[in-house]
């Protein structure tokens, strides 16, 4: 998952049925903040949570997600 995530600048799957999407954030806000970080965005709720690394957002889904499938 982290070698899509890295290529394509994102990568959805799913949690227990859920669909969520891990992707870079450079550019956000209403007034183009710079920003360098990953989001993991719940695809139903639109609710993210921001991550400095693509590697501790990997490490709070080992720890926080048991059932990723259907990796895209």
């Amino acid at each position: 998952m982290k070698n899509i995530a890295q290529d394509k600048t994102w990568v959805s799957f799913l949690n227990n049925n859920h669909p969520y999407s891990l992707m870079h954030w450079s550019i956000g806000g209403i007034h183009d903040e710079q920003k360098n970080v990953w989001l993991l965005q719940d695809e139903m709720t639109f609710q993210a949570q921001e991550f400095p690394t693509i590697d501790d957002a990997i490490s709070w889904m080992r720890e926080n997600m048991e059932d990723v499938t259907d990796v895209l």
